[in-house]
């Protein structure tokens, strides 16, 4: 199974062979440091440049060579924390065209700390891609269709995290708000294609329960979504649940820092 945020490959070599040469590497992979860690240098890295440079939504980076020429990495590395930023909303990158900062300025500190190597965890970024996809959709759609009944369903589980904010009743609550939704988006192929997913849907939910450092925003940015919905806003509910899958999606590939985690678990034991 690959690992989490794929990218570098294993090249087999025959006996009496040398190594392709790889010129778009501009500087050596230190073999010495552990792949997590020039990962989390490369993250590092990219958020000190685009604080100090004070790159805010829509500016462009410097091109691959020249940033990992500027970082003293190889570009496999690069691009690696590039896609892992990418898919969280952060960064995107346009063919022939570069690299964007996505998201603003001041969602600078909700990066990934460090990144997760486990294979546990890998169907869990590429499950993200998966919801990223039809999630806000299926909010707007919901904003536009849910009936009164559907409405109140999707309410309710809301009030349950609200009432007990713990990482058990977020594991199972979470689960049953995003499939009411799913449900008040009145499409039967989008509802079919969530139940072929529930499997890692749920594990994904009970994953964000189990690991993110701040349960009352998830269940904020759970009230913002429902409003959005409540209201008919259909804009407003795709941009909640997009935002929502960012945050999400940080808790999934982060660690929290030192304290954090135990600071919550304190308060929901």
């Amino acid at each position: 199974m690959p690992m989490l945020i794929s990218g570098l490959t294993d090249r087999v070599i025959s006996p009496g062979k040398l190594a392709p040469e790889t010129p778009d590497q501009d500087a050596p992979e230190d073999a010495s440091e552990p792949r997590v860690g020039a990962l989390e240098r490369a993250i590092a890295r990219l958020r000190e440049l685009i604080w100090e440079s004070h790159l805010d939504q829509g500016a462009k980076l410097p091109s691959e060579r020249e940033l990992a020429k500027r970082f003293g990495i190889g570009r496999p590395t690069l691009r690696e924390a590039i896609r892992a930023l990418s898919i969280m909303g952060i960064l995107e990158t346009r063919r022939g065209s570069g690299t964007y900062v996505t998201s603003p300025l001041t969602d600078l500190f909700e990066w990934p700390a460090r990144i997760l190597l486990d294979e546990s965890n890998v169907p869990m970024i590429e499950l993200l891609e998966v919801r990223r996809m039809f999630e806000p959709k299926a909010a707007g759609l919901a904003a536009s269709r849910a009936s009164a009944s559907q409405l109140r369903r999707i309410e309710s589980h809301l009030k349950a995290q609200e009432a007990s904010p713990t990482r058990e009743v977020l594991g199972h609550e979470d689960m049953l708000f995003h499939e009411a939704i799913i449900d008040a988006a009145g499409n039967p192929v989008l509802k079919e294609l969530a139940s072929t997913l529930q499997p890692m849907l749920t594990m994904s939910r009970k994953l964000t329960a189990r690991t993110t450092p701040d349960i009352p925003k998830i269940i904020r940015q759970h009230r913002i979504i429902y409003e959005a919905i409540s209201v008919g806003q259909s804009e407003l509910a795709e941009a909640a649940m997009t935002q929502h899958l960012r945050t999400v999606g940080l808790d999934i590939i982060s660690e929290a820092a030192p304290g954090a985690d135990a600071n919550e678990q304190e308060k929901s034991s």
